[in-house]
C-alpha cells in the first residue's frame, strides 16, 4: 500500500504487514455487512411484483372511470395506496435506500418517461369512452415492459450474488399485529362500501373512511404505520392481502354478476376481516442485521 503525501506535510509511514492485513479484513467485513443488508434478488422480485400490481390497477381504474363511478374509483385508488405503503416497507427491509445520486439519474429518467407515457394513455382511455375498451391494456403493458422488464434485468444481474441468510421467523410484534388487523378492517370496510347501494349515506361514510386511511398513510413513520407493517410481513401475509384486495375491485367492476351487491359486499368484507384476524397470528420475519 502506498500513501500519497499531502502538499506541505510529511509522507505517512507505510503500514506493516499486520496492519495492512487488518485493513483488508476490515474491508471484507464492510462487504459482508453490505451483503447481509442488501438483498438484490428480493428487491428485483418486489419490483416485478409492483409492476404487475400497478398494471392491474391501471386496467381496473380505467374500466371504473369509463363507468363514471367516482366512489368506486376511490375504493380502487386507496387499495392501491395501501399496497404502495406496504411495499415501501418491504423494499426498505431488503436494503433499498431512498437516496439521490448521479448514477441513478438515467434509471429515474427512463422510469419517469415510462410512467408519464402510461398515465397519459391511461387518461385518454379512461376518460374517452369512444375508444375501444381493449386499449386499457396499453398503459398496463407499458408498465409491465418498462418497470417489470427492468426488474427482470436486475434479477438476472443479481443471480451471482451470495445467498443471504434467511431471516428468522418471529411472532408479529404487537404494533405489527394491530397494524395487520387495521389493514384487514380497512379492506373489509372498503369492500362493504363497494357493494353498498348508491346514495348520500354511502358517499358520507366513504369520505370518512378515506379520510381515516389518508391520516394512517401520513403516519407512515409510526410503529403501526403501513411501511413498518409491510416490513414485518412474510409471503402468507402478502398473499392474503393481494387475494383479498381483489374482492372490492371485483365488486366495483362486476358486482351485478354476483347478484345482490349489498349482500356480496357484507359477506366479502366480513370474510376479509376474519382472514386478517387469523393471518395476524402467523409468524412474521425478523429484520436482517
Amino acid at each position: 500500500m502506498e500513501h500519497k503525501p499531502i502538499a506541505g506535510q510529511d509522507a505517512l509511514v507505510p503500514p506493516d504487514a499486520d496492519v495492512a492485513r487488518r485493513y483488508l479484513d476490515a474491508a471484507d467485513a464492510v462487504v459482508g455487512r453490505r451483503v447481509r443488508a442488501i438483498d438484490r434478488r428480493a428487491l428485483a422480485r418486489l419490483q416485478i411484483l409492483n409492476a404487475a400490481i400497478t398494471a392491474g390497477y391501471l386496467v381496473a381504474f380505467a374500466l371504473v372511470l369509463r363507468q363514471s363511478d367516482v366512489l368506486a374509483s376511490q375504493v380502487i385508488l386507496f387499495t392501491f395506496l395501501v399496497w404502495g405503503q406496504l411495499a415501501s416497507g418491504m423494499a426498505q427491509r431488503n436494503g433499498m435506500q431512498w437516496r439521490w445520486s448521479s448514477s441513478r439519474w438515467p434509471l429515474l429518467l427512463g422510469g419517469g418517461v415510462v410512467l408519464v407515457g402510461a398515465v397519459v394513455v391511461f387518461g385518454l382511455v379512461g376518460l374517452d369512452t369512444t375508444l375501444p375498451v381493449g386499449m386499457v391494456l396499453i398503459p398496463a403493458g407499458m408498465v409491465l415492459l418498462g418497470i417489470g422488464g427492468h426488474g427482470v434485468v436486475q434479477l438476472i444481474r443479481a443471480s451471482g450474488d451470495p445467498r443471504p441468510a434467511r431471516p428468522s421467523r418471529i411472532s408479529l410484534p404487537a404494533s405489527a399485529r394491530w397494524g395487520t388487523l387495521l389493514v384487514g378492517l380497512a379492506l373489509g370496510v372498503l369492500t362493504m362500501l363497494a357493494g353498498a347501494p348508491d346514495g348520500v349515506l354511502r358517499s358520507v361514510i366513504t369520505l370518512l373512511v378515506m379520510t381515516a386511511l389518508l391520516a394512517w398513510i401520513v403516519a407512515f413513520s409510526t410503529p403501526v404505520g403501513l411501511p413498518a407493517v409491510g416490513a414485518s410481513w412474510r409471503w402468507p401475509h402478502v398473499a392474503t392481502f393481494l387475494a383479498t384486495a381483489c374482492i372490492p375491485v371485483g365488486l366495483v367492476l362486476g358486482g351485478d354478476v354476483l347478484g345482490d351487491r349489498g349482500v356480496s359486499g357484507v359477506v366479502g368484507g366480513a370474510t376479509i376481516v376474519v382472514l386478517f384476524a387469523a393471518i395476524s397470528f402467523v409468524p412474521g420475519r425478523q429484520s436482517r442485521g
